[in-house]
């Protein structure tokens, strides 16, 4: 019989091994695509959040403003996943976009087979269940947020 230490600890070795796990899938989404992780995480960036300035991403992503960002921009254009326009309001600034047709269509089908997969298991669960594993991953989430943010200021 397990004692709560070991519930505990088998728990946090499962989100370990998931933690690591994405970290494994989306680096193999990427090399797919023939972009990199970093990649893949402004896109998913850009997905989530709708157009925005190359420092806006940075910030969205972890990265660095200038050379860091700007390199990414530069591959996901060649690449055709997004475009640079002018901004409306204030033709100064530079919009970066997301383009969802073409490369990018084909990465989302990719990635959206694994969504399927996740919501296959979400569903097999109660409401009570659910709503149990929805509070428990935002407490988890904003846990890591903080941890994120301890670490960027100490760096």
């Amino acid at each position: 019989m397990s004692t709560p230490q070991d519930d505990i600890r088998d728990l946090y070795e499962e989100l370990r091994m998931g933690a690591s796990l994405a970290v494994r899938f989306h680096s193999a989404l990427a090399a797919h695509a023939g972009i990199n992780i970093t990649d893949v995480t402004c896109l998913g960036a850009l997905d989530k959040n709708g157009p925005m300035t190359p420092g806006e991403l940075a910030e969205h992503t972890g990265l660095s403003r200038g050379g860091a960002i700007t390199a990414v921009v530069d591959r996901l254009e060649r690449a055709g996943f997004v475009r640079r326009r002018r901004d409306e309001r204030d033709r100064r600034k530079v919009i970066v976009e997301l383009i969802r047709d073409g490369a990018y269509s084909r990465l989302t089908e990719t990635f959206d087979s694994l969504g399927r997969a996740y919501t296959d298991v979400i569903g097999d669960h109660t409401k009570e269940e659910r709503d149990l594993l929805l509070e428990f991953n935002r407490r988890v989430n904003t846990r890591l947020q903080e941890r994120i943010s301890e670490l960027q200021e100490r760096a």
